[in-house]
């Protein structure tokens, strides 16, 4: 079984096409299945490696969809923050923290995929066996997302700070209110 996964290995125009389509965006469509989790966050950290722009993405996903295609779009960038952060702890595990990152505006959740993708996504290498010629072993870069480095809210903290000096009349009930949204499924891109 595959434990690592490479990022694109295209110019930066390509892999940002690459990256619009249902397959990263949309949960519920037949093509979500086509890659693991893990592969999507090693792609999507070699984009943001790359000084990608995942907003420049997603504005080229929803080009010209309609809202049922674009509605999945805050759920899923959601769970590849939450796999990233949580690895597999579930979410009823830590509701202030989803609680958290739901109350984030669409630009600050993707600045926040961004820079966890930036931290947990990581180059490393392995060593392949030949099973024909024992003595010959090739070793193979690879990326993997590290199990290590357990979530921390170090960036989440930073984000909601910057958020709080920019909207210093924001009611916190406001603010809190807004992970209440996610109950409803409204498009939010």
């Amino acid at each position: 079984m595959k434990e690592y996964y490479l990022p694109f290995d295209c110019d930066i125009e390509t892999y940002e096409k690459r990256l619009s389509g249902r397959d990263f965006w949309d949960d519920v469509g037949h093509e979500w299945s086509r890659r693991k989790i893990e592969e999507k966050l090693v792609i999507l950290g070699g984009f943001v490696k790359k000084r990608g722009d995942l907003k420049r993405v997603i504005e080229r996903y929803v080009e010209n969809r309609d809202e049922i295609y674009r509605s999945r779009i805050h759920w899923v960038i959601f769970e590849y923050i939450w796999r990233l952060v949580m690895i597999d702890e579930p979410i009823s595990m830590n509701r202030t923290l989803a609680d958290r990152i739901k109350c984030l505006d669409n630009d600050e959740l993707l600045r926040l995929l961004s820079e966890e993708l930036e931290k947990q996504v990581i180059s490393t290498c392995t060593v392949k066996h030949n099973p024909i010629k024992p003595s010959v072993v090739e070793v193979v870069s690879c990326w993997i997302v590290s199990k290590e480095n357990k979530f921390d809210d170090t960036i989440l903290d930073k984000i909601e700070r910057e958020h709080w000096r920019a909207n210093p009349d924001e009611s916190i009930t406001h603010y809190w209110n807004k992970a209440k949204r996610w109950e409803h499924k409204y498009c939010f891109f």
